[in-house]
C-alpha cells in the first residue's frame, strides 16, 4: 500500500485519535470504558497500517492519552482510580505499540521482498537485453545504453583492448568525454569499485565498478549528479548490475576466443593436409611429364611417329590435369577464407554449360559427352567463371571415373526452387559407404583414393551459391547434382 506523504501522516496521527475521541462520546452512554477502549484500537490499527514509525507511535500515545483523560474516572484528568483501568489503559497501549511496531516489520519485509523482485526482474532483463548482441563491443554500447535507462543516470561500459589494453569507452546518456578512464582504470587494476558510497575516491561525482575481482577486463562507471547518489543497499544492486554485464561480455569474449582458436585450428589441419595431398596427387602427374619428356628428348628423333604424338598427347593431359588441379588450389585458397564471397551477377546457365562442354570436347575428343539442357531457364545469381569451374570438375571426375570408354551425360533443368544440373557417368559407380564423404576436404575418400580435391572445390563453389551438392549411386555408374536458388530478377529501371 502507498504511504501519504510525511506532512500528511502527521496530519492523520493527529486526526485519527481526534476521530476515534469523537465516535468515544457518540458510545460513551452505550459502552464501558473497554468496549471505548476498542474504538481507540481500531483507530491505532488503521495508523499503523497508514503511517510510518514516529507518527504512528505519536497516534497511539494520543489514542491511549484521550481514552484517559475523557474517560477513565476520574474524568478530564490523567489520573486513574482502580486497578481495571489501569489495566486497560496498559493493555490498549501494548496492543498499540505491538500492533505498529509488528505491522511496521511486516511492510518493511514486504517492501525488500518487492525490491528484490524488481532488481531480480532488472538482472533478468539485462541478461535477455545483451544475449540479443553480438561482439563485445556491440554488448557494451547495449549494456551502457540498458542502464543508463533502468538507473536514470547516463552509465559507460570500459572494456580492455585484449591486445593493447588500452581501455575503450561504450557510453550512453553523455558525452564520451564526460566519462572517466582514470577512475575506470584504477577500478579494474585494484579490483574494488570507486566513487560515491566507496572507500576509495567517495568525493567522485561517480560510481564505478570493475566486472570482476582481479584480474578484470572491464569496469562499469556511472555518473551521478550531487547530491544525489545511491544507498549502500543500492549500491549492492548495481554491483550486480556490473557482474550481468561482465558475464554476458566475458562470455561472448570466449565464445569468440573458442571460435578462433578453433578456426585457426582447422586452418592449420587443413593445411598440413592440402600439403600432404598435394605432394601425392602432383607427383604422379609430374613423374609421367618428366618420363615423356626425358623419353622425347632422348630418343624423339628415332621414335615413330605415332609412338611420338601419343608421347605428347600424354604431356597435354597431364598438364591440363595441373592446370585444372591449380585452379582448385587457389578457389579453395579464396573460398576457404571466412569472409569469402562469390562476385554474383545475374547469368544464363545455358551459356556457363556450354563454354564448359566446348572446352572438355577439347579436352576429351574422343569422349562421348552427351547435353540435355531444358529450355527457358530462369537466370541466376553467379559467378561465371566460378560455376564453370564447378561444371568442369565434374565432367573431369566422370570422365575419369567412367571406364575405358567414358560415356557422361550433362542435364539441366528448372526446379521449384530455381535449377539443377547433374552430370553422370556409366563407370563402376560410387565406393562403398555414405556419399557425402566424397566432399570432404582432403578425406583421401575419393573414387580412386585420391584427396578428392575437386569434389570438395565443387562443395565449396555449391555453398557460395547459395546451393548444393551431391551424388546417388546409378545402374550403371554414378549422378552429381547441384541445385541452385534462381531468384526473382530485379527491374531493369530505365
Amino acid at each position: 500500500m502507498t504511504r501519504p506523504p510525511v506532512p500528511l501522516q502527521w496530519l492523520v496521527a493527529l486526526a485519527a485519535p481526534a476521530a476515534a475521541t469523537g465516535i468515544s462520546f457518540w458510545l460513551d452512554a452505550r459502552m464501558s470504558v473497554a468496549g471505548l477502549a476498542m474504538v481507540y484500537l481500531l483507530a491505532v490499527a488503521g495508523t499503523a497500517v497508514l503511517l510510518d514509525r514516529a507518527p504512528g507511535l505519536l497516534a497511539s500515545l494520543l489514542c491511549v492519552s484521550a481514552l484517559n483523560f475523557f474517560f477513565v474516572p476520574p474524568r478530564h484528568t490523567f489520573e486513574v482510580d482502580g486497578a481495571e483501568y489501569w489495566w486497560t489503559l496498559a493493555v490498549l497501549l501494548g496492543l498499540s505499540v505491538g500492533l505498529h511496531t509488528l505491522i511496521v516489520a511486516l511492510r518493511r519485509r514486504s517492501d525488500r521482498a518487492v525490491r528484490g523482485e524488481a532488481r531480480a526482474a532488472r538482472l533478468h532483463a539485462l541478461s535477455e537485453a545483451l544475449a540479443g548482441h553480438r561482439g563485445d563491443a556491440a554488448m557494451a554500447t547495449a549494456a551502457a545504453t540498458w542502464l543508463g535507462q533502468a538507473l536514470g543516470h547516463p552509465c559507460a561500459v570500459f572494456l580492455r583492448d585484449p591486445g593493447t589494453d588500452a581501455l575503450r569507452c561504450f557510453g550512453a546518456g553523455a558525452p564520451p568525454a564526460d566519462f572517466q578512464p582514470a577512475p575506470a582504470q584504477w577500478a579494474i587494476e585494484h579490483g574494488r569499485a570507486v566513487g560515491h558510497g566507496c572507500d576509495d575516491w567517495s568525493s567522485l561525482p561517480l560510481w564505478c565498478s570493475p566486472f570482476l575481482p582481479k584480474p578484470s577486463t572491464g569496469a562499469v562507471q556511472v555518473l551521478l549528479s550531487p547530491p544525489a547518489g545511491p544507498d549502500a543497499e543500492e549500491i549492492q544492486h548495481w554491483l550486480a548490475l556490473a557482474r550481468q554485464v561482465a558475464l554476458s561480455v566475458e562470455r561472448e569474449r570466449a565464445g569468440q576466443a573458442e571460435q578462433a582458436a578453433i578456426e585457426q585450428a582447422r586452418a592449420e589441419a587443413a593445411r598440413n593436409t592440402l600439403l600432404a595431398s598435394l605432394s601425392h596427387d602432383l607427383r604422379t602427374p609430374l613423374a609421367a611429364i618428366l618420363g615423356s619428356a626425358s623419353a622425347l628428348r632422348a630418343q624423339g628423333e628415332a621414335m615413330p611417329l605415332a609412338e611420338r604424338a601419343q608421347l605428347l598427347a600424354g604431356l597435354e593431359d597431364e598438364a591440363r590435369a595441373l592446370t585444372l588441379m591449380a585452379d582448385n588450389i587457389l578457389q579453395w585458397a579464396r573460398l576457404s577464407q571466412p569472409q569469402a564471397q562469390a562476385a554474383l551477377q545475374w547469368e544464363s546457365l545455358e551459356e556457363i554449360l556450354g563454354a564448359a562442354l566446348a572446352r572438355a570436347r577439347r579436352q576429351w575428343p574422343h569422349a562421348q559427352i552427351e547435353s540435355r539442357v531444358a529450355p527457358g531457364l530462369p537466370p541466376i545469381r553467379a559467378e561465371a567463371a566460378l560455376l564453370a569451374q564447378l561444371v568442369a570438375n565434374l565432367i573431369d571426375n566422370a570422365l575419369r571415373h567412367g571406364g575405358p570408354q567414358p560415356q557422361v551425360t550433362i542435364q539441366a533443368g528448372a526446379t521449384a526452387d530455381g535449377v539443377f544440373l547433374a552430370v553422370r557417368d556409366r563407370g563402376p559407380g560410387l565406393p562403398p559407404g555414405d556419399p557425402t564423404a566424397l566432399f570432404e576436404r582432403y578425406s583421401r575418400r575419393g573414387r580412386d583414393g585420391t584427396a578428392g580435391l575437386g569434389l570438395a572445390i565443387c562443395q565449396l563453389i555449391a555453398q557460395a551459391h547459395g546451393g548444393r551438392i551431391g551424388a546417388r549411386r546409378c545402374d550403371p555408374g554414378a549422378e552429381f547434382r547441384v541445385d541452385l536458388p534462381a531468384p526473382a530478377q530485379e527491374p531493369v529501371h530505365g
